[in-house]
């Protein structure tokens, strides 16, 4: 037996991690109103070089909105950086991913700057990070610090530059946002003096018939010709459609600086009226995952460029667009007159000309609604073996769901493969899978059953919960799912038993597990939790007053996703 079923007002699963969004700020003909006006000099460039970026605000990335600004340094790192304006610092965060090490400062103006990749703090800031990890004992943190305890002058070191985190290179992420909402403003607007003089480069438009999901077609690829500097045409083919939805390919470019950068702001006028475009001013991080409904995510998915929606999908939520509207409406017998234009932070523009006419030969929708999941709904999709929970608001766009039980061997697995939907389709939040196992699990395993997730190349394991008659767990894309026990524990190298060290010394502690996701690692020294920083799959101690002068038994304890726990213990003198 198997159903798909769309529910509107109901509620018939309980699961208490799922909420839906609720953005509380709506910006209506963001196109037609004038830019927001920011303080111009009241922030300095966080370098004592010429200002040069590597990246702009809004530039799109996998599953977000880039932030902030990065800053080129010179490909280096440990550059001086230095407070933007006066303020204090409020907040350090520590992660082995993401900022690496971070500081936020809070400036009277009410805003808040952020510097992320650093490779460390200034000398008392240091110090009292360091205190703060061994009173939580964790090297990884995200703490408040009191208000004052560290103030700035606009100017003071605050640290090195650095590489620390998911940086691909040396740079300084820099970010500006609201202190009270901590909204990201685009910093761009707030008078930093970055030559730009080039106008944004328009590459295509895509059209897509406003009927149909955008998941369910191919849209028309339409090339632009540039006939002068910020001047482009384009020519449309008569559409079998009479409601469309256009996307843009463009991209920027700063004065001398070869980097593809994001673009800022576009509108679309049809017949002399603001018809849709979007502006780049204001993201929160509560926001940024919209930008798989910004953009055609199947299309990208698939090796295509970025291609960026002018009118909102059903369940896109960013408050940066000039019209609530869907789409353009097409008349059966007139010929509409469109231009789009394309802005940088700088107000160097881009302008492509083009026509939009129907064919009259309008296509049919039949057989379309068989099997639809909606974005306004909650979704389930259950057979005997398995049941796939979407909840209200997940989805951008309507799609057509389709599901396939891949029967395989049951040798180092509990049931057969499931292919659910299409990984190119993106799902905003938490989708509960839950899979029943097709084979009786020996008891030992019970307790180390993982959800494993393939999508396109990439794996993911869950730790899978026990309810009823299924095992289940929250993931946030489509793809293949299958239940695996994992009872192989993490294996730990590097340190050596009787190994000598001085002050000077690191201890570098390697770990790999079969499922490569780790839970937990500890480092004892005497029985002492000691500061390990993470760099991937590596853990480093440096030497500190933790470990005095004689002979020490140092532990280390890993677990993995599974619940599989690892533990070595070694002889060190120093």
């Amino acid at each position: 037996m198997n159903r798909i079923v769309s529910f509107a007002g109901m509620n018939p699963m309980k699961i208490s991690f799922l909420s839906c969004l609720v953005l509380l700020i709506l910006i209506a003909d963001k196109a037609n109103a004038q830019p927001v006006i920011y303080e111009k000099g009241y922030f300095r460039y966080p370098l004592d070089i010429e200002p040069r970026l590597n990246a702009n605000f809004g530039e799109m990335r996998p599953n977000h909105f880039h932030m902030g600004l990065d800053l080129f340094t010179l490909r280096k790192e440990n550059l001086p950086v230095y407070a933007a304006a006066d303020g204090y610092v409020s907040r350090v965060k520590i992660e082995a991913g993401g900022f690496g090490n971070a500081i936020y400062i809070d400036h009277p103006n009410g805003t808040t700057t952020l510097y992320a990749h650093m490779n460390g703090f200034f000398g008392p800031l240091a110090s009292y990070i360091r205190g703060q990890q061994y009173q939580m004992k964790s090297w990884s943190l995200d703490v408040a610090v009191p208000k004052g305890l560290f103030p700035l002058k606009k100017g003071d070191f605050i640290g090195p530059s650095g590489n620390t985190g998911a940086s691909q290179g040396p740079h300084v992420h820099f970010e500006i946002r609201e202190t009270s909402s901590e909204k990201c403003l685009n910093p761009l607007l707030f008078g930093f003096r970055i030559p730009d003089a080039v106008p944004p480069q328009l590459h295509r438009l895509a059209i897509y018939d406003r009927r149909k999901s955008v998941y369910e077609q191919q849209p028309v690829l339409v090339p632009v010709t540039r006939i002068s500097t910020g001047h482009y045409k384009a020519s449309v083919p008569k559409l079998s459609a009479d409601r469309i939805l256009i996307a843009v390919q463009a991209t920027d470019q700063m004065t001398g600086v070869p980097n593809q950068n994001g673009i800022y702001r576009t509108v679309l006028r049809v017949n002399g009226k603001v018809s849709g475009g979007f502006t780049l001013d204001a993201i929160g991080y509560d926001e940024t995952r919209f930008l798989n409904a910004h953009i055609d995510h199947r299309y990208r998915s698939a090796g295509g460029p970025y291609l960026q929606f002018l009118n909102p999908l059903e369940g896109d939520r960013l408050p940066v667009y000039a019209v609530s509207t869907g789409g353009v409406d097409l008349p059966a017998d007139k010929v509409l007159s469109c231009s789009l234009e394309v802005l940088d932070a700088d107000g160097n523009r881009s302008v492509v000309d083009f026509s939009l006419e129907q064919s009259g030969l309008v296509a049919p929708m039949d057989g379309l609604e068989k099997n639809m999941m909606r974005p306004g709904e909650e979704n389930i999709f259950e057979t005997d073996d398995i049941e796939v929970y979407i909840p209200k608001g997940m989805l951008y766009d309507s799609i057509r769901f389709r599901y396939q039980k891949i029967k395989t061997p049951l040798t180092g697995n509990f049931s057969s493969v499931h292919q659910v939907h299409d990984p190119q389709v993106p799902v905003h939040g938490g989708m509960m899978i839950r899979i029943r196992p097709e084979k009786v699990i020996p008891y030992p395993l019970r307790e180390l059953i993982l959800i494993r997730q393939v999508t396109k190349s990439r794996v993911t394991v869950r730790k899978a919960s026990w309810s009823v008659d299924k095992f289940g767990a929250i993931f946030r894309d489509f793809g293949s799912f299958e239940l695996i026990a994992d009872s192989l524990p993490p294996v730990i190298s590097g340190p050596v038993n009787g190994m000598r060290v001085s002050a000077a010394s690191r201890i570098t502690v390697f770990v790999q597990d079969n499922n490569k996701q780790l839970k937990n690692f500890r480092g004892e020294l005497d029985g002492q939790w000691i500061l390990f920083e993470q760099r991937g799959n590596s853990f480093v101690y440096r030497v500190d007053e933790k470990c005095p002068p004689g002979e020490h038994q140092l532990k280390i304890y890993v677990e993995d996703e599974a619940g599989n726990q690892s533990v070595r213990e070694y002889k060190i003198v120093r």
